[in-house]
C-alpha cells in the first residue's frame, strides 16, 4: 500500500513567509501611522499648552 503526504518542510516555508510578509506590512503600516503624526508629537513636545501646564503643577502640589 501507498502512503501520500505533503511535506512538512514546504508547508512550515509557507507558514514561515506568509508570517514574514504579514509582518512587513504590519512595519509598513505602523510606520505610516507615525510618519503621519511626527509633527504632531513633536509640537506637543516643544509647546505644550498652558493648559496642559497648569494641569501638571496642579498635579505637583497635591502630592
Amino acid at each position: 500500500m501507498t502512503k501520500t503526504s505533503t511535506s512538512t518542510n514546504i508547508v512550515n516555508s509557507l507558514n514561515t513567509q506568509l508570517v514574514e510578509k504579514v509582518a512587513d506590512e504590519a512595519d509598513q503600516q505602523n510606520e505610516l501611522f507615525y510618519n503621519s503624526i511626527k509633527s504632531k508629537l513633536d509640537e506637543l513636545v516643544k509647546n505644550p499648552s498652558d493648559e496642559i501646564i497648569n494641569r501638571i503643577l496642579a498635579y505637583s502640589k497635591k502630592k
